[in-house]
């Protein structure tokens, strides 16, 4: 009996809380209604944060994805010029192996035509450009630049890999992060260059060539290079003025003999 009257004691106790709460339905009302306000301004807060960190994660991504291919292009690129004249008789790499081999390098981020002129412009807007050095040991850490070659498809002749610009120089260049230099320190050339005496070693510094004068395949202008690039927010490192974007991707590497020499390809 004892056990039933408390229990009988609690469930009035209980359905007086429920008596008391019934009577005061403004009190439920305002309470909602200041929950769903702080949830509606807390939503307001945190979307555009939301939708700006989406953005970034999406730009970052594809960021990632570029210094990859690029990364994969200077690759696939060294491969191509160790083996490409091998079963000539002169094993000496020329302008024209570099044209093929820089075009078929490229087929990874430029398929099909879309690193050539067609029409007005570029199909992508941007286009490829890559830098050759060739560097050789001096002792003591130090190494000069023999040469570097330049090749392009910047401009309206470019239709296929015979007619891309290549050329040599021995001089620096602004599009390039590789220092031109005589008897110094091999890491100020490049910091991850590492070199004996006499020894030859060739740089590949492939990269994004963009300029707001740009034109795609129907002539149109001043595309944006986020916009180019299929980005958001994000913006790329380049290098000189906006024009050269370069990804971080250097390949150093020892030649095989007779490929090149103290000469530029010609």
């Amino acid at each position: 009996m004892t056990g039933g009257g408390k229990g009988l004691k609690n469930h009035c106790k209980s359905c007086g809380y429920l008596f008391k709460f019934a009577k005061s339905p403004k009190s439920l009302t305002k309470n909602i209604k200041n929950s769903a306000g702080a949830v509606l301004i807390e939503f307001a807060i945190c979307m555009p944060i939301l939708i700006i960190l989406l953005f970034y994660i999406h730009d970052l991504v594809k960021i990632k994805r570029y210094y990859s291919q690029t990364e994969f292009v200077a690759q696939q690129m060294a491969n191509i010029l160790q083996n490409i004249s091998q079963k000539r008789t002169n094993k000496a790499i020329t302008l024209n192996d570099i044209r093929y081999a820089f075009a078929l390098a490229w087929q990874t981020l430029y398929s099909g035509k879309s690193m050539y002129w067609v029409n007005s412009g570029h199909e992508l807007v941007h286009c490829p450009i890559m830098h050759i050095y060739c560097v050789k040991g001096t002792g003591n850490g130090k190494a000069s630049c023999l040469w570097r070659t330049l090749t392009h498809v910047n401009n309206s002749v470019a239709k296929s890999p015979l007619t891309l610009r290549c050329e040599s120089a021995q001089s620096d260049h602004s599009g390039s992060s590789i220092s031109y230099g005589t008897d110094v320190l091999a890491t100020s050339i490049h910091p991850n260059l590492k070199i004996d005496t006499d020894e030859l070693k060739i740089i590949i510094e492939p990269m994004l060539h963009y300029a707001t004068t740009f034109k795609d395949n129907e002539g149109k202008t001043k595309t944006p290079l986020k916009k180019a690039l299929g980005l958001y927010l994000a913006k790329p490192k380049y290098i000189y003025n906006n024009y050269y974007y370069p990804f971080g991707s250097i390949v150093i590497f020892t030649p095989k003999s007779g490929l090149f020499s103290e000469t530029a390809p010609s």
